[in-house]
């Protein structure tokens, strides 16, 4: 890889952070912000009003804002890459509320509780103390066992793991893992060692993992299973129609919905899953599954969901009768 492409991918310049701006008039103190943000961007000031710290990670989530009971947050400027490999086109990308919805002859309409359900879904990433029933998991998983699949192979395998000792020793492997891996992204000497990850995997150094996925678990920020009471591993079939990410995405989703509608909440959590050696003596996977995700499930201790904007890029129509593609406005 061209060194000056590694250096793009590794060490990108031009990254604007997410801006959030707190409205003090409407600001109750309440903290709710600070414990809802993921790579903890948010600072208590003395007078009790919350404030950016000087060096932070934000990616204009959303989390602050929904966890917030009097509105009092808002976006001033969302995260986007201004050049480079990481640029965002256009950037900043417009933030969009979800467009009305509209009945079959275009007139306004009213969204459907599935619409809702989809729409007002968020990674929940703040649990009570106390255990989800196993009936409801089962529910759970049952939504995932019934989830459309390529070519019907439904290649999915289920582990569900909610002995709260084995949650947190993968836990640990994992923040000793991630420690180390962040220790040596920061190293500039070790940049050219890189090139093979970046060449293969460069979503790695996106920023949003690589300094707030990556750098949140390295600081102790919150470990990986987010102190969930039950963790599922979405296990596949290396042979699946469509490979396997494909299939337990669209599985993952279907429980990730399921769990909402119960009053649970959950969390897709990646980072998990290099903890699995710690446990693999007590799991019986065949030869040719592998775990591909894993998803954390737990009661919400307060509100994190809601309608949020999110980041809009026209669509591209292609009508009948038409010689070349139209773009939304």
């Amino acid at each position: 890889m061209d060194p000056d492409q590694l250096k793009q991918i590794v060490r990108p310049k031009d990254v604007q952070m997410g801006v959030m701006e707190v409205d003090e008039d409407k600001c109750t103190s309440c903290g709710l912000c600070v414990d809802n943000c993921p790579f903890k961007c948010w600072t208590m000031e003395e007078d009790g009003t919350p404030d950016l710290k000087d060096e932070y990670e934000c990616f204009s989530c959303s989390n602050c804002m929904v966890a917030c009971p009097t509105d009092a947050i808002s976006i001033a400027e969302t995260y986007h890459v201004k050049s480079g490999f990481w640029v965002t086109e256009p950037h900043p990308l417009p933030y969009k509320m979800p467009l009305k919805p509209r009945d079959v002859d275009g007139n306004l309409d009213e969204w459907n509780a599935i619409e809702r359900a989809v729409l007002n879904r968020r990674s929940v990433r703040n649990f009570e103390d106390k255990p989800v029933p196993d009936h409801l998991i089962r529910r759970v998983l049952e939504a995932g066992r019934f989830a459309p699949s390529a070519g019907n192979c439904q290649p999915w395998q289920f582990i569900v793991i909610t002995d709260r000792a084995l949650i947190q020793q993968m836990d640990e492997a994992v923040w000793a893992m991630v420690n180390g891996m962040f220790n040596n992204f920061k190293n500039d000497d070790l940049i050219p060692h890189m090139a093979p990850m970046a060449e293969s995997s460069p979503g790695m150094f996106d920023p949003r993992i690589a300094l707030g996925g990556m750098g949140s678990i390295a600081k102790k920020n919150l470990p990986a299973s987010l102190n969930a009471p039950c963790v599922i591993l979405l296990a596949a079939d290396k042979r699946s129609i469509s490979g396997q990410h494909l299939n337990i995405g669209i599985c993952g989703q279907n429980m990730n919905l399921v769990a909402n509608s119960l009053g649970i909440k959950a969390c897709w959590c990646g980072f998990l899953v290099p903890g699995i050696p710690v446990i693999a003596d007590k799991i019986n996977l065949l030869p040719h599954f592998e775990v591909i995700t894993t998803l954390v499930l737990g009661w919400p201790a307060f509100k994190q969901e809601g309608m949020v904007a999110r980041e809009y890029r026209p669509v591209m129509w292609l009508r009948e009768g038409s010689e070349k593609q139209e773009i939304e406005e």
